[in-house]
């Protein structure tokens, strides 16, 4: 690891990590939109297998965040009253 990163905390960890992967995902998203054109042949069952595989993607990390969430709540703690 270098230096620049090895003072680096969790959450800066995450936000750049995170800040980096998003964008890469918007990118290929806005690429898969490119497919709306005329120049290519495809069917509303086509475009529909395209929205729900995003879609279920999407549900998919959603809900690993939810869980980790969920998870750090149910945590016994006299503390956290």
């Amino acid at each position: 690891m270098n230096e620049k990163n090895s003072n680096e905390t969790k959450e800066d960890k995450f936000k750049r990590l995170a800040e980096t992967r998003i964008n890469n995902a918007l990118d290929k998203i806005r690429l898969i939109g490119n497919l709306a054109s005329p120049q290519y042949a495809y069917s509303p069952v086509d475009v529909e297998k395209i929205i729900l595989a995003l879609n279920g993607a999407v549900a998919e990390v959603e809900e690993k965040f939810k869980n980790v969430i969920d998870k750090k709540r149910k945590k016994f703690s006299f503390s956290g009253d």
